[in-house]
């Protein structure tokens, strides 16, 4: 999931997909594939999407990374592995 803001803003107004989707005056298919990250929504999109579900459009569509793991979990984690590749036991 490329945009887990805009899934949790959604599910926090009770939006789903395809009444997100025909409020933006986009089809379900389109939101589905920006919201995977296959493509990209346009700014007018991500405005859209933004004003209607009442969240700031820059925290709506940031880039989310995973936390620098601590403690065990470094120590687990080799300098080649993605982060917490070793405490999850698999390589890429």
């Amino acid at each position: 999931m490329r945009f887990p803001h805009v899934e949790w803003a959604a599910a926090r107004r009770g939006i789903p997909h395809y009444k997100l989707a025909a409020m933006i005056g986009r089809s379900e298919a389109r939101l589905s594939r920006c919201l995977s990250g296959r493509t990209d929504f346009t700014s007018d999109e991500c405005a859209a999407i933004a004003q209607t579900l009442g969240f700031p459009e820059t925290w709506l569509f940031e880039e989310v990374a995973p936390p620098t793991p601590t403690g065990a979990e470094a120590a687990a984690t080799s300098e080649t592995d993605p982060p917490g590749a070793g405490a999850l036991g698999f390589r890429p």
